[in-house]
């Protein structure tokens, strides 16, 4: 500011400034979000675009600049709002879900832990983006798992943890929607004891460890 001579009126400059200083937080934030990689690229560095334009506003209420700098910020704006509808394209592409489930669910497998540790990621990035519950179920052993394939629905998925122990994901439900599923099972299969959790501001370890928790506190006060 000390290169340019001082404006009179500063109140208009100080709000472009606050707005400035918010967005490039929110851009920060954003740098954050669980999203795509196209889609969070693209909206932070549009949102970053944005705080800059909107700093030169700011420059430009508080301080004489020259007339070159105020039609830079017009291609920036304009650069900005390219960035961010770029951003609105890639998250309106195929929807983020797990990739291996309805080839699964066609071959009637059921996921082992290797598998759940590779799309552990994924459940965490769709946990922030829509409900999903996670439904620990202890069965007797001789019950086979692909049969408990028919009771989900078919966005659900299911890994096979012990040879009597299944971890069912189901996506876009809530507590409520995941006790449907739970009594669909319970009217078709033998189920020994089960403990529900939303995935919820946690990793895929912390929540199987607690559901595991809850089973064998369970365990303990049947005995």
């Amino acid at each position: 500011m000390g290169l340019f001579p001082r404006q009179v009126n500063l109140y208009p400059g100080v709000v472009f400034l606050l707005a400035a200083l918010i967005l490039a937080a929110t851009a920060s934030l954003y740098a954050r979000v669980p999203l795509k990689p196209q889609v969070r690229f693209f909206w932070v560095l549009g949102l970053s675009v944005l705080a800059n334009v909107l700093g030169v506003e700011a420059a430009g209420d508080l301080a004489r600049i020259p007339s070159e700098i105020s039609v830079a910020a017009g291609v920036g704006s304009l650069l900005a709002g390219g960035l961010l509808l770029a951003g609105l394209y890639f998250l309106g592409q195929e929807p983020l879900g797990l990739p291996s489930q309805s080839g699964s669910r066609g071959r009637g497998e059921v996921l082992g832990r290797a598998e759940l540790q590779n799309l552990a990621p994924t459940l965490e990035t769709l946990s922030a983006l829509r409900p999903v519950t996670l439904l620990l179920i202890h069965t007797p052993k001789e019950q086979n798992g692909t049969e408990l394939l028919q009771y989900l629905r078919q966005p659900d998925v299911i890994f096979g943890l012990e040879p009597s122990q299944y971890l069912i994901a189901l996506q876009g439900s809530s507590l409520e929607g995941a006790q449907i599923v739970f009594r669909r099972l319970r009217q078709n299969i033998s189920i020994r004891a089960y403990a529900v959790l939303p995935l919820d501001k946690m990793s895929i370890a912390e929540a199987l460890q607690q559901l595991e928790d809850e089973l064998q506190h369970y365990y303990l006060t049947q005995q």
